[in-house]
């Protein structure tokens, strides 16, 4: 009965709280930032991204940022995290034009912060998401950064 009573609390607090409810009921997304990438097909792009990603994988991590790629032929990676009607519902949510090229930077706090086609420029990226007010705190926390040589 006691076990009850908790879980109870904390569901009535997790339904209280305005951040928790920036993202939809069930989702992945809750204490990190988010990149969507979506795309027609696994072509050229995606693969360029995907590598790019890699890439800068110390600076996504230190950032807090997953990266989430979906195409419109069935390609998803991280491959086992997303239905098809998760990505049916993102592709609805944010008015994806599924005949072209489309990232988005979503914030912890849910909402859209920035959107680009093709090419990602990872320099003004990075730039964007350290200019913001949460990430100005998380770098004030900060005692060193993991990605330094």
């Amino acid at each position: 009965m006691k076990i009850c009573v908790q879980w109870l609390m904390i569901l009535l607090l997790m339904a209280g709280s305005p951040l928790l409810l920036a993202y939809p009921y069930g989702s992945i997304h809750w204490n990190h930032r988010t990149i969507l990438y979506f795309a027609p097909e696994k072509d050229l792009h995606v693969d360029s991204f995907l590598k790019e990603s890699l890439m800068n994988d110390c600076l996504l991590k230190e950032r807090d940022i997953m990266v989430f790629v979906m195409t419109k032929d069935g390609f998803n990676q991280p491959g086992d995290l997303l239905s098809p009607e998760e990505v049916r519902r993102l592709t609805l949510k944010y008015n994806i034009d599924e005949s072209s090229h489309t990232a988005i930077l979503i914030g912890k706090d849910g909402k859209e912060k920035y959107r680009w086609r093709d090419t990602t420029n990872w320099q003004y990226l990075t730039q964007l998401i350290d200019s913001m007010p949460l990430r100005k705190e998380e770098i004030a926390a900060q005692t060193s950064s993991p990605c330094s040589i």
